[in-house]
């Protein structure tokens, strides 16, 4: 069976809300450990695994809680042996090194006297066997439904007794891998940050050198050639300025000469509609002209045929108008045109 572990986010919230019904007084209230420590275990899984299991897989009961603080107080224990730098001495800024909810577990329960170490022989055999007594006590936690009363301070010293011999050498055992491990993230870190330093030396120094290098003669020559390109780059812009002026030129001259074409060619074509305009009326007088030399011979011939005015065609000529007999007789005398059909003849 998998041991469960609580993480060190756990512990920081355990001891939270156990520092908060603390000083809230409701724990003096509180005369057995389930009443003490079953709000707390309710608190962590709510805050943790109930929000993300994923990272949380551990639903803790009240008598996890109960064995945790008991651990955790050997976790102390063992670290403020770590960091004693004299029999009445510690160097407390050490002690989240080692472990970090150290200053908030004293900040809690308060400081702790230190006890004899067991063997480190002994510790070793009771670890194993411990181990086992700890996970069968996980498994009834789920099914334990009694309630303790007040001989539940007999059974929580034995409880005491039993996690003593577990839990500082474990904890020990955690609290020393993580302080090689933050030992040597502590080492990475500063072998990074003095190889950055070094770069960055080196790099200044180069730049240094560069600029000492950086004689009068090449900044004399830099300037020449920035000299130089700006004299291109004016002389590209004026020849593009000259070259879209002579296209605006251009462009004016062929619509100036497009609108002139375009004035001659309505100037022809009115010429051309007059002239149309005056033939057509030229052909019309020319028409009219032809009907009445018509009417005139064929008035000469009525006039031959039929006699004087004696008769009855002569009495009808005779009601026509002076000027239309006049028009005739001297249309009568008057030579066909040439350009009159040759059928009117």
């Amino acid at each position: 069976m998998k041991r469960k572990k609580w993480s060190e986010v756990e512990e920081q919230t355990l001891l939270s809300k156990y520092s908060e019904l603390l000083r809230s007084g409701t724990l003096a209230k509180l005369k057995t450990r389930e009443k003490k420590f079953k709000p707390v275990a309710e608190h962590v899984n709510a805050v943790h695994h109930l929000r993300d299991p994923a990272s949380f897989p551990f639903k803790w009961s009240w008598r996890d809680v109960s064995i945790k603080v008991q651990n955790m107080r050997h976790q102390y224990l063992g670290v403020k042996q770590k960091i004693r730098l004299s029999p009445h001495h510690f160097n407390w800024k050490d002690g989240p090194n080692h472990w970090e909810n150290f200053l908030k577990y004293k900040e809690v329960f308060g400081d702790v006297q230190l006890l004899e170490s067991p063997k480190p022989a002994k510790l070793g055999f009771e670890i194993d066997s411990d181990d086992e007594e700890e996970e069968e006590d996980d498994e009834d936690n789920d099914n334990d439904n009694d309630n303790d009363d007040g001989d539940g301070d007999e059974e929580e010293e034995e409880e005491v007794s039993k996690v003593r011999r577990v839990g500082s050498v474990v904890e020990l055992r955690e609290a020393v891998v993580k302080r090689e491990e933050r030992r040597r993230e502590r080492e990475f870190r500063r072998e990074k940050g003095e190889a950055e330093r070094e770069r960055k030396r080196r790099e200044a120094e180069f730049r240094r050198e560069r600029r000492r290098e950086w004689s009068e003669d090449r900044v004399v020559e830099w300037e020449e050639r920035q000299l130089r390109w700006a004299r291109r780059e004016l002389e590209k812009r004026v020849r593009l300025e000259r070259e879209l002026e002579a296209e605006r030129r251009w462009r004016k001259r062929v619509e100036e000469k497009m609108e002139e074409e375009e004035m001659e060619w309505r100037q022809r074509m009115v010429g051309m509609q007059v002239e149309h305009e005056k033939q057509m009326m030229q052909m019309h007088v020319e028409a009219c002209q032809n009907q009445m030399q018509v009417l005139g011979i064929m008035a000469r011939l009525l006039c031959q045929f039929f006699g004087s005015g004696t008769d009855g065609l002569g009495a009808a000529l005779g009601t026509l108008p002076p000027q239309v007999l006049h028009h005739a007789a001297g249309l009568g005398d008057v030579k066909p045109d040439a350009n009159s059909p040759s059928e009117f003849i």
